[in-house]
């Protein structure tokens, strides 16, 4: 599969499937991530360089990668990704937030869904949290937290609604 961009959606394809991948122990990138694209044909196809790009959608072989750097994400195979440890090659610091919300958070999607004044929206998807993350991650935003907002999204799955402020 080539990678491909995709518009913004109001929820991740098939939020209501399951797609098989909880708790499965798949290798490869997981939602929240960090990546880069190893195999110099697809980086030039995607057209990201060497970036370091955050996982935001996981499906059965194929991933959605966001590089914030370049503001476009692309659905990729699985098998050509690495994902790589935090702090091993240079991230954007919005990489690196996405990243750090997606583990406290246990997210299994993250949408980029639209700039509001001087911040950003996300919709994070998760499967289960608790207010001592919710807290950890509002503080670990600082003073560029705007809103949070918790969203049921039916028995397997909560909407997050966070926007905070990244840089330009």
């Amino acid at each position: 599969m080539s990678p491909r961009e995709t518009p913004p959606a109001d929820r991740p394809p098939d939020a209501d499937e399951d797609d098989g991948r909880e708790g499965a122990g798949d290798a490869g990138a997981e939602v929240g991530d960090l990546v880069v694209i190893p195999v110099p044909r697809i980086r030039a196809q995607v057209g990201c360089g060497e970036r370091v790009g955050v996982v935001v959608e996981d499906r059965r072989n194929v991933v959605k990668v966001f590089f914030p750097e370049i503001e476009r994400a692309f659905w990729v195979d699985r098998d050509t990704v690495l994902a790589i440890p935090e702090g091993r090659l240079p991230a954007s610091p919005l990489a690196r937030r996405l990243h750090e919300i997606a583990r406290a958070l246990n997210a299994v999607a993250i949408e980029i869904y639209e700039r509001s004044g001087d911040a950003d929206v996300f919709h994070v998807y998760t499967r289960g949290t608790d207010l001592d993350a919710l807290v950890r991650v509002r503080a670990s935003l600082g003073a560029d937290f705007r809103r949070l907002a918790v969203e049921p999204g039916g028995v397997r799955r909560a909407r997050l609604t966070l926007v905070f402020r990244t840089a330009t």
